[in-house]
């Protein structure tokens, strides 16, 4: 795991759509099963707005409660824009019901603001 961390973080966030579709037809990090993984994966996603990611986020950020995780990917997502923003909102619409009342009160700061 430490490894592939260290792989995700050292890659620039300038990667184009054809890498981005090279590194997720070589590793499949949408469907990794490791959520660290697949979180660094998803922030990269979200700062090279790789559209293809866009659905393994949404079913991360709807099965996945962690702050840890969904506080850094709604921060990321609003910092895009109106690409990330209408990307957050929408997810976050689904998601904030299954949610901790602490990650709601969190979440809610960075996306319904």
């Amino acid at each position: 795991t430490q490894e592939w961390q260290r792989f995700l973080t050292s890659l620039p966030r300038t990667l184009t759509r054809t890498q981005m579709d090279e590194l997720e037809g070589q590793f499949h990090f949408n469907t990794a099963g490791n959520s660290e993984i697949r979180f660094l994966w998803l922030k990269l996603a979200i700062a090279t707005r790789y559209e293809a990611a866009v659905p393994s986020l949404d079913q991360f950020l709807t099965s996945q409660g962690r702050r840890k995780f969904v506080v850094p990917l709604f921060t990321d997502l609003m910092a895009q824009g109106d690409w990330g923003r209408t990307i957050a909102r929408r997810i976050y619409a689904k998601a904030r019901p299954g949610y901790h009342p602490v990650t709601v009160s969190s979440a809610d700061e960075i996306v319904l603001k």
